[in-house]
């Protein structure tokens, strides 16, 4: 059995405070100076217990920006909560990743470790419980294609945004440009008026929807009987 695969209760605890211990390390003295010895020393475990939960330094990285990526998961899922359409969601989504991700080095270095990561199972885990719900609602809609698996959808989605995240201009219209020149007609339904079309048309309906109420509350303060 992998390291990575232990599920004893026991075990389970070591290998938190081995991640938390990491945690800090790389709060203190950054990503390059993480060592599987100082990490079981802070976590008050043997080097060897280290690498029997852990297996070494590559999976132990990939804990930790799992760890710290919540948070952001938290606030993406908050952001795209405030929008219609489905595109709209999504490039909230990539443009708040783009921006954010590469300041954090333990998720740097898993997007540096591209080829490896970009397929792991708890990244792609991670991804479709952020992504895999917004994609399916578009589906229904009729603004996601339907003729490819949400799980590859998914995996596009996370290598488009380790590539905008590796950009060197990471600024809000470059994120935008590559979202709506080349992943919106990756993304979009092949059928009817087309993905594109009806996620912005939801997007508008939201604004018009907004302006109205705003509209009815300004009017009901102006009444002549409400003034005082």
């Amino acid at each position: 059995m992998s390291a990575a695969l232990v599920d004893d209760a026991a075990d389970g605890t070591v290998r938190e405070r081995l991640i938390r211990a990491a945690d800090a390390e790389v709060d203190e003295h950054g990503i390059d100076a993480l060592r599987m010895e100082v990490v079981a020393k802070r976590a008050g475990v043997s080097r060897a217990t280290a690498f029997r939960q852990l297996g070494g330094i590559s999976e132990l990285i990939v804990q930790v920006a799992l760890r710290r990526a919540q948070r952001h998961i938290a606030a993406v899922e908050q952001l795209m909560a405030a929008r219609k359409g489905t595109f709209a969601k999504l490039e909230g989504a990539l443009i708040y990743t783009t921006r954010e991700l590469h300041t954090d080095p333990a998720i740097a270095a898993l997007i540096g470790a591209h080829s490896a990561s970009v397929h792991d199972p708890r990244v792609h885990q991670a991804a479709v419980g952020v992504m895999g719900p917004v994609l399916e609602e578009g589906r229904r809609r009729g603004e996601v294609r339907t003729d490819v698996d949400l799980d590859e959808l998914v995996d596009f989605m996370v290598e488009q945004t380790y590539l905008a995240a590796e950009e060197i201009d990471r600024s809000e219209e470059s994120v935008r440009k590559r979202f709506r020149l080349f992943m919106i007609p990756a993304l979009e339904s092949r059928t009817g008026a087309g993905g594109e079309v009806l996620s912005c048309a939801r997007e508008v309906e939201q604004a018009v929807s907004v302006a109205a109420e705003a509209l009815d509350s300004l009017s009901r303060l102006l009444r002549p009987g409400d003034l005082r």
